[in-house]
């Protein structure tokens, strides 16, 4: 947080399990009015001002940007250099699947 203020940043919103981050100082993304372009507000979705009232209560909308499309075969191929390793599931995915799909209203 503290980098990314000091390049400049003045909010950051990321996405995660709320147990995570809450204590770090993010806030729900309704709370600072910040949505996804269909207008929804995902539970996961949380921000945090680095400059204050940088969000100043207007509404604000999230656009992923384009580095977050892989693509699947790429990443495949990538992943079969790597070292093997077993694959486990871990509880705090099913967490942060239930948030991610999980809506404020």
């Amino acid at each position: 947080m503290k980098q990314a203020a000091a390049l400049g940043y003045d909010v950051i919103v990321i996405f995660g399990n709320p147990n995570n981050y809450v204590s770090r100082g993010f806030k729900s993304c309704k709370k600072y009015n910040v949505c996804l372009e269909n207008g929804t507000y995902p539970a996961a979705m949380m921000v945090k001002e680095l400059k204050p009232d940088a969000l100043d209560g207007r509404k604000w909308v999230y656009y992923q940007s384009p580095v977050f499309e892989i693509d699947k075969q790429e990443a495949e191929r990538f992943d079969e250099a790597l070292e093997s390793q077993e694959k486990k599931y871990k509880p705090s995915q099913e967490e942060f699947y239930i948030h991610s799909h999980s809506f404020i209203q």
